[in-house]
């Protein structure tokens, strides 16, 4: 059994409960941002809105697309896309605090008739074969018990000619064992080469249209997530408990450095044959 194999989907909802606070850290999202050079001054909320941006313009969402958020953690990209278009999007996250979330925040951005949340599993989605035009993943396939099986069932409710848009992880530098237990640990499956999701989205069936490598776009991520929770240790304290926030700021360095120093990113758009 691989390393990916490992990560069981009960775990990652567990872990998403429970550490839902974090994603408030990130104004309701869970990726990365996007600094074009080391000269680029972006603050970090920014920063995670451009990649969203970055994103959300590869799918080319048209008026009265139906679109599928695959992991839609607390919901924030797909109310942003749906703020960016008059698409329908529907988003699905295993996490019951996440949904929570989302939904609350589609509340308040008054798209509640536009966009929406539901619980949902990616290895068994619950929609009829070609039920969306586009389907996107956001850093979400990193947890994917069976990426393949996730594929598949993407490629399913796919139209024919539908658009698919993905970010994954991807190892920038050889990973040891350990390191493979610290990412293993934090639910994010230990990355292959750069090429590794190339050949797993087109051996799905899928045609690559777009194969972007960004690791040096997104690495400031990580140090500046780890101080954003620094900064509010206190308030996330009061409001969740000294001891998660505590524990959390003691195992994030570990998992940060590994991130930072030997993984990069990659975005990939890719369309279901007709």
């Amino acid at each position: 059994m691989s390393t990916r194999e490992l990560t069981d989907i009960d775990e990652v909802a567990e872990i998403y409960d429970d550490g839902a606070w974090a994603v408030e850290v990130l104004g309701g999202n869970i990726h990365f941002g996007w600094w074009e050079d080391d000269d680029d001054r972006t603050p970090f909320l920014e920063a995670i809105n451009r990649f969203t941006d970055i994103v959300g313009d590869r799918l080319a969402l048209r008026p009265g697309e139906r679109l599928l958020d695959v992991g839609c953690g607390a919901g924030e990209p797909a109310i942003r896309l749906g703020q960016r278009s008059d698409a329908d999007i529907t988003g699905i996250t295993n996490s019951t605090e996440h949904l929570k979330r989302a939904r609350e925040r589609v509340n308040e951005s008054g798209l509640r008739g536009q966009v929406h949340f539901e619980l949902g599993d990616a290895a068994a989605l619950s929609y009829p074969d070609a039920s969306f035009d586009k389907v996107l993943a956001f850093e979400s396939l990193v947890h994917a018990q069976d990426r393949r099986q996730w594929l598949a069932e993407i490629g399913r409710v796919l139209k024919p000619g539908g658009r698919l848009v993905f970010t994954d992880l991807a190892e920038d530098a050889p990973l040891t064992e350990r390191d493979r237990q610290i990412l293993t640990d934090f639910t994010l499956a230990p990355p292959g080469p750069p090429m590794a999701a190339f050949d797993l989205v087109r051996d799905a069936g899928f045609v690559v249209d777009e194969f972007l490598s960004c690791g040096d776009k997104i690495s400031r991520s990580f140090p500046a997530y780890h101080e954003r929770v620094q900064q509010r240790r206190d308030t996330l304290a009061a409001a969740h408990g000294a001891e998660k926030i505590d524990a959390f700021l003691a195992e994030m360095p570990a998992v940060l450095d590994v991130l930072r120093t030997k993984v990069g990113c990659v975005v990939i758009a890719a369309h279901k044959p007709r």
